[in-house]
């Protein structure tokens, strides 16, 4: 009982630090949960160059490519001069130049485009060269009509229908998953991330105290046994983890109340309590490997971060590569997101019941794995004492 109100003596201590990491990882996950679904939605967005041209052959098949790139581009209008577009290129008020040559036509209605513009960009500019390509698009249009036996006035037509045709693109599925997700689901991802740094942190800062020699050895020196000592110590420090762990889902069943009913919401939340447990090994075992709060803080930012980054949290499973995803088998965030993918789409499928139990094993096995070489540690340098 000692041990235990030592504890939370400590835990008082840390109790700022632990509030702040709270506040901070609570409004990580709420801006997150909220962006989640717009992020993933919105994977490419056309936009417009800060171009000028200058047209020096003034046809009709110049006049064409100057009114897509008008319909297309932000022009603007600048001298025409070299010191003047090095000027608007070095503060960026343009970011391409574009000259379409004297006998620009001529070589379109010969079949060539070779050479009859001219571009001034800025240096590497990913833009610049996107612009290159739809440029050079559009005079291959343009020579393909004239060579075709078109009028130069029908091929500048046809030139200009024929690139303004698009498409609406919108993704239905990835790997016969809906892409539209709960917000409840970005929420419940992003839990891993938030558990693993707030009990590195708190839960870990208590286990360093706890280790220092002067309270460990007056610990000792007690009539409490080493068994009643862990055994008051693992006692307090689950109720701590499962008290953080019950805020989070608290929060979640306020904020997204209507889609947390039901089996569902059930498992969502069983899966949580479950990466608890991995949250929790990694934290018993990272507090035998560092001796300060600051090793601690970055311990807690590169497992953290690690972790999401390669088992899906902050970059979608389905857009990693099959060599990374052969790595990410090996994290627990990984089969802790791919439960969560299937608890999001569930339809109380025999199957999907089987993945999700599954998938709640192997974590669980990585969390015994990961508290096994903790206590192995620990007995090793209880020898080496």
């Amino acid at each position: 009982m000692q041990v235990f109100k030592a504890f939370y003596i400590n835990l008082r201590k840390e109790m700022p630090s632990i509030i702040i990491y709270f506040i901070i990882f609570l409004l990580l996950s709420l801006l997150l949960s909220g962006n989640g679904r717009k992020q993933t939605e919105v994977v490419y967005n056309d936009s417009k160059v800060k171009m000028a041209v200058f047209d020096e052959d003034n046809t009709v098949l110049s006049k064409s490519l100057y009114e897509y790139l008008d319909k297309t581009q932000e022009l603007r209008t600048i001298n025409n001069d070299k010191d003047s577009i090095t000027d608007e290129l070095f503060y960026r008020n343009v970011e391409y130049v574009l000259t379409i040559k004297e006998g620009f036509e001529e070589k379109i209605k010969s079949g060539s485009f070779e050479g009859v513009v001219e571009n001034v960009k800025v240096p590497d500019s990913v833009s610049g060269k996107l612009l290159d390509d739809k440029i050079n698009q559009y005079l291959s249009v343009l020579s393909a009509y004239t060579v075709g036996g078109f009028s130069i006035d029908e091929a500048a037509a046809k030139a200009l229908d024929t690139v303004s045709v698009t498409a609406k693109v919108t993704l239905l599925q990835v790997e016969g998953k809906e892409v539209e997700k709960s917000k409840a689901y970005y929420f419940y991802t992003y839990i891993p991330y938030v558990l693993i740094c707030m009990l590195i942190n708190g839960l870990g800062g208590i286990l360093l105290n706890f280790r220092k020699k002067d309270l460990d050895w007056r610990i000792k020196c007690s009539a409490l046994s080493e068994r009643s000592r862990n055994t008051a110590l693992i006692s307090a420090g689950l109720l701590f983890g499962f008290a953080c762990w019950a805020a989070f889902v608290i929060l979640s069943l306020f904020l997204y109340n209507e889609e947390l009913t039901g089996i569902r919401g059930v498992l969502f939340i069983a899966n949580s309590l479950v990466f608890l447990l991995v949250a929790m090994s990694l934290t018993y075992l990272v507090s035998f490997f560092v001796k300060t709060s600051s090793a601690l803080n970055m311990a807690s930012n590169i497992i953290g971060l690690g972790l999401s980054f390669l088992g899906g949290i902050f970059v979608p499973l389905e857009y990693m590569s099959k060599s990374v995803l052969r790595f990410s088998k090996l994290l627990p965030t990984y089969w802790y997101v791919m439960t969560n993918q299937t608890i999001d789409s569930f339809n109380r499928s025999g199957e999907q019941y089987n993945l999700i139990f599954r998938n709640f094993g192997i974590q669980a096995v990585i969390a015994g794995v990961i508290f096994a070489v903790a206590i192995g540690v620990s007995h090793s340098r209880r020898l080496a004492q």
